[in-house]
């Protein structure tokens, strides 16, 4: 639709034109205005990386990682083509990479974002600051299904086909047609979302609404906290059956702590999972938290507190936790690896101003090594 400047007099037109006539590229100017400008695109987003590569066995990078108002991770494919060419393809390549991402290497990627741009903003609390949370306990991300924004001058039939086809599937992708006015002295963008048509998101949000009133409900509860770990047994209905052997070890090793006074548990019952936080008896901090979310479960390690309340007892977590870095061990574990627990328990005696066991003696000359 053409673009029409008021005069007091008449509409004059003002001509379209093209990125490639003004000579204007994908990354030195598209990329680099609107990663300070993301709510050009949709409002309420939060980038976090920029050119984000930080995987094995791939060269590939994402444009602009960002994280939405809900927590929702966000992959965004800039083109500067009439076709989009194939940046769905691309993005649905990114999502899945990103998908197994945790809030620990998300914080990484934004310091590591910061530090290229020459900023000294603490990631950490930049993060926790858009999803408006206190502290990482109460911070809920969704990387599971990142959320697509494709942002292009233009989308061939093939790609809107895909698209469209992706969110039948029920995939949130979505199109901004980048839609270039002027001429060089003064340029206009229209940023306009094709697909879904705004008009029809409202519909499928009205829609959604009434198919999901109940989860709507609740959700729309805040988190309930409960004292001990007995609300935390409901957990065990919603995890898979390959999850709850490592759940069932985690609660019990919980107990323990609470049963010799090294810690102080309770259950938070969230929008989109359930937490037992095992809190220091003198101080509201954390060394470890347990979490279910949807049929997962996995233990959460607060590397930072560790560190900083038993730092006789990091050096053991941190080799035994993750062997290959032991100095980046903090995130998310989806299995718990052998004496880790042990560990842990030490380092919360530790921080209770306790004393510890040495460490068992098992190098060559040791009673306990092997025959």
């Amino acid at each position: 639709m053409p673009l029409y400047r008021w005069n007091t007099d008449n509409l004059e037109p003002v001509p379209s034109t093209t990125f490639e006539a003004e000579e204007l590229q994908e990354r030195a100017d598209l990329q680099r205005l609107l990663r300070d400008q993301p709510e050009v695109l949709e409002e309420g987003l939060f980038i976090v990386a920029e050119e984000f590569s930080n995987w094995q066995d791939s060269g590939r990078s994402i444009d602009l990682l960002a994280l939405d108002g809900e927590g929702n991770l966000v992959v965004i494919e800039l083109k500067r083509t009439q076709t989009g060419d194939h940046s769905e393809l691309q993005a649905i390549r990114y999502a899945a990479m990103v998908s197994t991402m945790t809030l620990d290497q998300m914080i990484g990627a934004h310091r590591d974002y910061l530090a290229k741009r020459g900023q000294d903003e603490d990631a950490r609390l930049a993060i926790l600051s858009h999803l408006e949370a206190a502290d990482e306990a109460d911070v809920e991300i969704q990387t599971q299904r990142p959320r697509i924004i494709l942002a292009s001058a233009g989308f061939s039939n093939e790609l809107t086909t895909s698209v469209l086809w992706l969110r039948d599937a029920d995939i949130d992708i979505r199109c901004v047609r980048l839609q270039l006015f002027g001429n060089g002295e003064q340029l206009l963008l229209d940023a306009s979302q094709t697909i879904p048509l705004p008009e029809a998101s409202d519909y499928l949000v009205r829609v959604r609404d009434r198919e999901e009133g109940e989860r709507r409900r609740q959700s729309s509860n805040p988190a309930e906290i409960m004292p001990g770990a007995t609300a935390f047994l409901n957990a065990f209905d919603r995890v898979r059956e390959d999850y709850k052997p490592m759940l069932t070890q985690l609660h019990q090793w919980a107990i323990c702590l609470e049963q010799e006074n090294l810690a102080v548990l309770e259950t938070r019952q969230g929008r989109a999972r359930t937490t037992l936080r095992a809190s220091l008896p003198t101080a509201d901090v954390r060394l470890a938290i347990i979490h279910q979310q949807g049929v997962h479960a996995y233990l959460h390690l607060r590397e930072d507190e560790i560190r900083t309340r038993a730092p006789k007892a990091n050096a053991r977590i941190a080799q035994i936790a993750w062997p290959e870095d032991p100095e980046n061990y903090g995130g998310n574990y989806w299995e718990v690896p052998d004496g880790l627990l042990d560990a842990l328990t030490d380092a919360y005696r530790e921080a209770n101003g306790l004393p510890t066991p040495p460490p068992l003696d098992t190098g060559p000359d040791s009673p306990l090594s092997a025959e």
